[in-house]
């Protein structure tokens, strides 16, 4: 009895400390892999508990063998865009413009009662009235409603609003990747963005953490410097 107590507080403890190590995301933020993952940690974890003849140290070492994977993988993909493109994939624009992306909604093998259904989660019961759908990774579904659909907007309190292009926010740059594709969509150029640097006092993209250009054409600029010292305030 001792033994069998002793087995579940190795366990509890590894398991607790594998899941701390891992992240602390959410269960609907995370992606087909990182779940796959904590349900392998998991199984593993009930070995030693269930099968007496195995050592702790053969249920053990494969849990840190995957967790240990796990964090490495991880640190690639914080270092690397297109290694996190092909491991996780690219969020999946379903609805742009109020119009359905069929192309989009075959890649991610998306069927219209998938999509119905996530926007009655969303408290959306019109599909007519979306300006925006967007399939996230984790599977989680992001919704933008039409101007005439949502509360009050600054139009609706006579405030002035120059708007310089329909639509979700559009980001510029991600972790130093300037995103030219949607840029040249939106009708952007890179001389345009230079600009918008200098005002920034940035040098250059590679040195900028985000960017984003908002509906009311203001952007939104951090640096790799300043996102260091917010996560070094926060420690």
């Amino acid at each position: 009895m001792l033994n069998i107590g002793l087995r579940v507080l190795m366990v509890y403890i590894l398991l607790l400390t594998a899941i701390r190590i891992m992240g602390k995301r959410e269960i609907g933020q995370l992606s087909n892999l990182d779940f796959v993952v904590a349900i392998v940690v998991a199984e593993l974890a009930t070995l030693p508990i269930t099968d007496h003849h195995l050592t702790l140290a053969e249920t053990i070492l494969p849990m840190l063998i995957i967790t240990a994977m796990q964090v490495a993988v991880s640190l690639v993909c914080l270092k690397s865009n297109r290694f996190r493109r092909v491991l996780y994939g690219r969020p999946n624009v379903l609805i742009a413009g109020g119009k359905m992306q069929m192309g989009e909604m075959r890649k991610a093998r998306y069927n219209i009662d998938d999509l119905l259904s996530q926007l009655r989660q969303k408290d959306v019961f019109d599909v007519a009235s979306v300006d925006y759908a967007v399939l996230e990774t984790s599977g989680e579904l992001t919704v933008l409603l039409k101007q005439a659909y949502c509360p009050a907007t600054r139009n609706d309190l006579k405030m002035e609003n120059h708007i310089h292009f329909c639509g979700m926010p559009l980001t510029l740059i991600d972790d130093g990747e300037v995103n030219w594709r949607g840029m040249a969509d939106h009708g952007i150029t890179e001389q345009w963005l230079t600009e918008q640097l200098r005002r920034q006092e940035v040098e250059a993209a590679k040195d900028v953490f985000y960017a984003s250009l908002s509906q009311d054409g203001k952007v939104y600029l951090i640096t790799r410097q300043e996102a260091m010292q917010t996560r070094e305030c926060i420690h």
